[in-house]
């Protein structure tokens, strides 16, 4: 690891309280909040099919890297002699690979591939790069795991498009399908608590499509701005709600934090659209 830390440490040779704020600040684009603000306006009010896209892309990588990351159980450098660390909160479990470079990679990379520009094509290959500097900046990854996730991240949309458009309205059931395949890790990601999230979460993305196609099947075309901006601001309290309530009345456990993260996209994917369709927002 020694050569790898000498990299970390070349890059924090150049740290500065400018700096400090510029990488703080690039790392939350591969947080979970920025990514869910941006992915439910997609479903809700720009493109459900997207939308759908979006979610099972990173629900799908998410449960790979936390796969990896139990079958690995790499350390990560905080506390490595001559690095320091930054932002740690954003830094549980084991490091490799880098969760944040995955969810940036796989949200940006799964976007470019659906939308199919080429001018985005530049952005979902440069602002992953950056969240994984980043992740190098802040101390808390080797750069093993940069690349790692950054080629997880782009591959996963790469990999599966062409299923996702097989499958077409039974997406649900592909959501399922590709949900249960890692049932066979819990073997050895029993005690790790961020792979029951991200199980919940995919889990969620699954129910909540399948209720939402079978009894809900709203659409976002044609639906004027006004009603786009209340469904838009209504279903992140909603989400905000549904993520913190159960965090305070939980206790916490793995169980218990996969039915937190299961109950997130099935209120954002389902119930949230089953009131404003009623509504008719």
């Amino acid at each position: 690891m020694e050569f790898q830390a000498e990299i970390i440490r070349a890059i924090q040779s150049a740290a500065n309280p400018a700096l400090d704020f510029i990488f703080e600040a690039i790392t939350m684009l591969g947080e979970d909040f920025f990514i869910i603000f941006v992915a439910t306006f997609v479903y809700w009010c720009y493109k459900k099919d997207m939308g759908y896209w979006l979610c099972w892309c990173l629900s799908f990588g998410n449960l790979l890297v936390s796969s990896v990351k139990c079958v690995f159980k790499i350390p990560r450098p905080i506390g490595y002699e001559g690095i320091r660390t930054l932002r740690e909160h954003t830094a549980p479990g084991y490091s490799f690979p880098s969760g944040h470079t995955h969810a940036s990679a796989n949200f940006f990379g799964s976007a470019a591939r659906y939308l199919d520009k080429k001018w985005f094509w530049c952005v979902a290959l440069i602002v992953p790069a950056f969240v994984g500097l980043s992740r190098l900046y802040l101390g808390v990854h080797w750069p093993m795991d940069v690349g790692a996730g950054y080629i997880i991240g782009m591959g996963i949309p790469l990999l599966l498009w062409k299923l996702f458009k097989k499958f077409g309205e039974k997406k649900a059931l592909l959501f399922l399908i590709s949900t249960l395949v890692y049932l066979p890790f819990f073997a050895v990601a029993w005690d790790d608590t961020s792979f029951w999230k991200s199980f919940g979460f995919a889990l969620g993305v699954a129910i909540g499509a399948f209720i939402e196609t079978k009894f809900i099947n709203f659409e976002t075309e044609g639906v004027p701005v006004k009603k786009r901006v209340l469904r838009y601001i209504g279903g992140i309290v909603l989400v905000l709600i549904v993520y913190l309530v159960p965090k305070a009345l939980l206790p916490v456990g793995p169980v218990y934090s996969l039915i937190r993260y299961l109950l997130i996209p099935v209120a954002a994917t389902a119930l949230w659209p089953a009131i404003f369709k009623k509504f008719r927002f």
